[in-house]
């Protein structure tokens, strides 16, 4: 009796625990797959897509000259040179150097205006005082002659910032005038003279507008709009963004309580409309220059916040990326008949998801870093045309397009030229041209390629 009931008891705690074990793997499937598997998520407006294929997206025209690169990202901040005439294929070792400097630890990409080069950089300076023996750590705004790398000035302020995965400024300066604007990994804002580095006024951003600092510091890079210095402290009750008269550093707005990002904000001007675009931790958000008012708000949160890329524009659209199996969305603007905007989603899937390095468009295609592989996209569609995988080659790479022309940089220091076509990834020419970590995008100013490796700037002639 006992042995038939022990029998029976086994049974019914067997078929129990299979049916436990089913019940597991059905709930827990979503998620293991999301998380694990990598599965494609595609979600569209069919009228909006058919509408799209049929319409001009023009780009914003630029108001600068062509061969200046003033602003994080160039004249549009979309990463796409002007320049022409530049080599279409380099020697085994690459195109000449001109020159290369040592500077401090940082990832500020460097901005050329003119005969001036300007970067961010952090740098340990001795005490000159005889008895001392110490040091202390300096962050600031270097000023070289682009065309030697002699150092023209710099400008240094006492905080430092140290991070597990690169100390130093993240924060690309611009160039207006005859001013430097530029902001520190711990928030500080400097309008500097552009031909001395004579400090004219500063804000700190975190201290005097609560902001909540990122994970990884400060990142974004103030945006020059007409008389105003845009910037994203990201402090609650109206501090997410903060608009400085760009003569004399007083407040002309403030808007939002969105927490911090890292992206750098826009000026774009969509549906006949002059507006901010502001990628914050939780949202892209429309506002007016004039007043900061909302325009329209579209929600787009990934984990920790991590919104790093900058928006793209082409017509009335709108492209944003992010990492972190976030994926990417095209967005478009439309004029309402009571005048207000509205944003409207065309697409959004998981296939192009930009974390650190932002895409550039060529045309009706789209190029950037899908997690560590370089993707081609079309954009009209968000149909994936050809990928090229880059664990071993690019890594967490970057890029921009000049002339025609895809310049890679791999985060291990290789780069690369590849034409920046839909018919493939077709690699001209690639050489190693340092051995330290590169998570700072190149750019292309007057026929050279400036290259900023953590630890020096490298200066290469593309010139025919």
């Amino acid at each position: 009796m006992n042995s038939s009931h022990n029998k029976r008891w086994r049974l019914a705690v067997g078929i129990g625990a299979i049916f436990a074990f089913l019940g597991l793997i059905a709930g827990g499937w979503g998620t293991f797959a999301s998380n694990n598997l990598d599965l494609e998520r595609w979600r569209s407006d069919p009228q909006r897509l058919e509408r799209l294929a049929n319409i001009e997206l023009s780009g914003n025209t630029p108001q600068i000259a062509i061969g200046d690169w003033p602003q994080w990202r160039g004249c549009n901040r979309d990463g796409l040179s002007l320049e022409t005439g530049l080599c279409k294929t380099w020697p085994m070792d690459g195109p000449p150097t001109l020159w290369r400097k040592s500077i401090g630890r940082g990832f500020s990409t460097v901005v050329v205006v003119g005969s001036r080069l300007y970067t961010m950089d952090e740098e340990t300076v001795m005490d000159e005082a005889p008895a001392a023996k110490s040091s202390s750590p300096n962050e600031g705004v270097r000023c070289l002659d682009a065309q030697t790398g002699n150092e023209r000035w710099r400008f240094r302020s006492p905080v430092s910032y140290v991070e597990r995965f690169g100390s130093g400024p993240r924060s690309t300066p611009a160039v207006d005038e005859d001013r430097v604007y530029a902001v520190g990994p711990t928030g500080l804002l400097y309008s500097l003279n552009a031909e001395s580095g004579e400090l004219l006024w500063q804000h700190n951003l975190m201290a005097e507008f609560h902001g909540r600092p990122a994970r990884y510091g400060v990142a974004f890079s103030p945006l020059v709009e007409g008389d105003l210095v845009v910037t994203t402290p990201g402090g609650p009750d109206g501090n997410a963004v903060v608009a400085f008269n760009k003569h004399t550093g007083a407040i002309e707005w403030k808007a939002l309580d969105d927490p911090m990002g890292y992206s750098s904000p826009m000026a774009v001007t969509l549906a006949g409309i002059r507006q901010l675009l502001i990628l914050t931790n939780t949202a892209l958000v429309s506002l007016s220059p004039v007043d900061g008012r909302i325009y329209w708000r579209y929600p787009w949160e990934t984990a920790d916040g991590f919104n790093i890329a900058t928006p793209l524009t082409f017509g009335d659209c709108v492209f944003i990326s992010s990492g972190y199996s976030k994926g990417c969305a095209l967005l478009e603007v439309n004029g309402e008949a009571d005048g207000s905007l509205q944003v409207y989603r065309v697409y959004e899937h998981n296939r192009m998801r930009n974390h650190f390095a932002s895409s550039v468009r060529l045309g009706d295609f789209l190029f950037g870093f899908d997690q560590t592989d370089l993707v081609c996209m079309e954009m009209r569609t968000g149909r994936i045309v050809w990928r090229e995988k880059g664990f071993r080659s690019f890594g967490k790479g970057t890029l921009l397009i000049a002339d025609g022309q895809l310049i890679v940089m791999g985060e291990l220091g290789k780069l690369s030229l590849a034409e920046a076509t839909p018919e493939g990834y077709h690699e001209k020419s690639s050489f190693q041209v340092s051995r330290n970590k590169c998570w700072t995008v190149p750019i292309v100013a007057r026929g050279k390629l400036y290259v900023r490796t953590e630890s020096e700037i490298i200066c290469l002639d593309l010139r025919q």
